[in-house]
């Protein structure tokens, strides 16, 4: 594995660690000022969100339509010189489903994250009231 390889998955997993230790606010910091996320799907939460204050946005979204239940476990994260991926169970209101998360890390933050749902039917059925 390259050095740059393992320095993308050392921000991957401080990401991951930073959500377990102090949730949202702690991981702030691995997101680049300038983050695109880009959720797919017919839910309240689709879009594409833009910046630290976007971040926060989709994550108050996701509190909201969800009664703060949504969770997100990382089975495997995967690494090259440019990309992360995350292979990942989410969960809410008690329905869990498989995710891939796509993302670009640029000087050591993470600059877009692309949501890829195993089954984008029921993630909208889940999150839309």
């Amino acid at each position: 594995m390259s050095s740059l390889r393992e320095e993308n998955l050392a921000v991957l997993r401080g990401y991951f660690d930073a959500m377990r230790a102090g949730g949202p606010p702690a991981a702030m910091p691995f997101y680049a000022g300038d983050v695109v996320l880009e959720v797919p799907g017919a839910h309240p939460a689709s879009g594409t969100y833009r910046g630290h204050a976007g971040v926060g946005e989709f994550g108050a979204t996701m509190a909201r339509l969800t009664g703060g239940t949504f969770r997100l476990t990382p089975d495997e994260l995967l690494a090259g010189d440019d990309h992360v991926v995350t292979v990942a169970t989410a969960s809410a209101n008690g329905v869990s489903w498989r995710r891939l998360i796509l993302a670009t890390v640029r000087d050591g933050q993470l600059a877009t994250l692309r949501f890829f749902e195993g089954d984008q039917d029921l993630v909208d059925t889940v999150l839309t009231p």
